[in-house]
């Protein structure tokens, strides 16, 4: 018998998971077996020999594991982060083994010469990234969609499907124009011929998103705000010619339950392309305590039509962390978004300035009511800058304010500019405020799916990538069966996103796999990290629990330490179809 061949004349495994409970990913009660992986997918599930397991290249002792299938994330925007850091952590050490990216219109390609910087100044921006690392970490010049799914190719660590962003679309056919007028018939032909040209390519789709909110670096709107009704059809309906692709897409009025205009949008791109819609997402706002149950009204008529919208929700604790030298939080109100663009050191004169702060007032009064207005009672200073102003931390503005006297906003703005704008504010959870009702409502709803982490963005005031972690333990067993959470962090996002083979354990599959101890299941501390490059820093969140991350067959993370493999794959259009 040759050494390269067992008993039966098969190769030998290169991998065997043996003795846990596998959790397939088809919402079943958990079972025991053997998983058994040669090139990158499973072989076999079920019990194995001792002879085939000592043959086996590798082998995992699952004892008194879980065995999963790998979780899809299906809101990132790990575009930038991947070209220097190839395990999308802190995701992957939450079970992550697959990431879909380009979300909200802001993909990096294509791009002419010259605007992937240009894209990329807009993505820190808006997504919140350190310029200066995304310069220094991201390789990516300019090119074609295709062109941008190659450059990935053998240095990933997870798997990564990518959008076809409409804003990047929108920049390479308009150029500055983009930001500030409609498209042109002929404008519009160009854009859909690029988006056509990344579905073939590889691309996982289209998305897009027309939220005021996004100003991009220059201080005008994102492209994709400028686009019509019209536009944002012919581009969807390009998908219809494939037999792959979802659009991932945030309204306007989507924080006030969708309005006639974005309900007429929702309903013909949904008909146009015949393709899953990502809608994102569906929260509970405070003065906007109704609108989350008249945007699940009406996807539920969507679905009985026959269309097929999934709206996220959000199982992370959530919150907000900001500091006034690089948020975007307050960019919805003019004033703020006047000031917080400026380079300093204009950005502290302005926020000096009587006259700034007389207009910055009026905005937080309205009309209209800004998505995040200042609420000194639910802020709490989480970090400071200069080492004489630590009694701030861990109090609220309003305790602060208080002790200082005078205007609530002065005295907010003060404190800011006393520590060069780097006072890290935390803004309490709407789980913790009300909200959590409308996440077990979601939770228990049919259309509804796990995600909105936003991984790889907002790194100095947000990070969602434990989403999976608190699912799989906060939500079970009082609304969740731990197999049928499972279930709605592989096999559905899968099925709902083209990737057919991926999201659970069977033969055929790729062995994209997490082995945990459910017993230690859970979420670390919320930390910050400097080891992005050019010395930018991030939030991250430790998890607990996750013994073995596999990717491909190769394992991506032991014990929550990367082994420096890159097994992911790049998931072009082909592998998210049957043909």
């Amino acid at each position: 018998m040759s050494a390269s061949t067992t008993a039966d004349g098969t190769a030998p495994y290169d991998l065997v998971v043996r003795g846990g409970r596998v959790v397939d990913g088809s919402g079943l009660p958990a079972y025991a077996a053997d998983v058994a992986v040669r090139a990158g997918r499973i072989v076999r599930v079920g019990t194995l020999t001792s002879a085939a397991v000592a043959a086996a290249g590798r082998v995992i002792d699952a004892d008194g594991l879980h065995v999963l299938p790998g979780f899809i994330d299906i809101h990132t925007h790990y575009d930038a982060q991947l070209h220097f850091e190839p395990t999308a952590s802190p995701a992957s050490w939450h079970g992550v083994t697959t990431v879909i990216m380009g979300n909200c219109g802001f993909s990096v390609a294509p791009a002419r010469s010259g605007d992937a910087a240009w894209l990329l100044e807009m993505l820190s921006r808006v997504e919140g990234m350190s310029a200066d690392a995304l310069r220094a970490g991201v390789d990516f010049a300019g090119g074609s969609f295709g062109d941008f799914l190659d450059g990935l190719d053998g240095r990933i660590g997870v798997n990564a499907a990518a959008y076809v962003g409409h804003s990047a679309v929108r920049r390479y056919v308009m150029g500055d124009d983009a930001q500030t007028r409609a498209a042109t018939a002929a404008e519009i032909d160009a854009m859909c011929d690029l988006v056509r040209g990344a579905m073939r390519a590889g691309a996982a789709g289209f998305s897009t998103s027309q939220l005021d909110i996004h100003q991009a670096h220059n201080g005008l709107p994102v492209p994709s705000n400028l686009a019509t009704a019209d536009e944002v059809i012919a581009l969807c309906a390009v998908l219809a010619e494939f037999d792959h692709g979802a659009i991932e897409i945030i309204p306007r009025s989507f924080a006030e339950g969708y309005d006639d205009a974005d309900r007429a949008l929702l309903r013909a791109i949904g008909t146009v392309s015949g393709k899953p819609l990502d809608l994102n997402p569906v929260v509970w706002f405070p003065h906007l305590p109704d609108a989350w149950s008249r945007s699940m009204a009406f996807l539920e008529e969507l679905a009985a039509e026959g269309l097929r919208p999934y709206p996220m929700y959000a199982a992370h604790r959530g919150g907000a962390y900001y500091t006034l030298d690089s948020t975007f939080l307050f960019d919805d109100m003019a004033a703020f978004r006047d000031a917080l663009t400026r380079p300093e050191p204009e950005r502290s004169a302005a926020l000096r300035d009587p006259a700034v702060r007389d207009r910055m007032r009026r905005d937080l009064v309205g009309p209209p009511a800004p998505s995040f207005p200042v609420q000194y009672d639910l802020t709490t200073v989480y970090a400071v800058h200069r080492p004489e102003h630590a009694a701030w931390v861990g109090r609220t503005l309003a305790e602060l304010t208080a002790e200082r006297g005078g205007d609530p906003l002065d005295a907010f703005l003060d404190l800011a500019l006393a520590d060069d704008l780097r006072t890290t504010f935390f803004v309490t959870p709407l789980l913790e405020r009300g909200g959590r009702v409308v996440t077990e409502a979601l939770i228990d709803h049919p259309l509804a799916m796990a995600g909105s982490s936003d991984g790889g963005a907002h790194l100095a005031s947000f990070v969602g990538a434990d989403y999976t972690t608190r699912l799989l333990t906060e939500w079970v067993p009082d609304h969740l069966s731990f197999e049928e959470a499972v279930r709605r962090i592989t096999a559905v996002p899968a099925s709902t996103h083209g990737l057919h083979d991926r999201g659970t354990i069977r033969p055929g599959a790729w062995a994209d796999l997490v082995v945990v101890d459910r017993a230690a299941l859970g979420v670390g501390t919320t930390r910050w990290v400097d080891d992005f490059p050019a010395g930018a820093g991030r939030l991250v969140v430790d998890a607990t629990g996750y013994r073995h991350v596999v990717v491909n067959g190769e394992e991506l993370l032991r014990d929550g330490v990367a082994t420096g493999a890159r097994p992911g794959r790049v998931l072009r259009g082909a592998e998210t179809s049957w043909t």
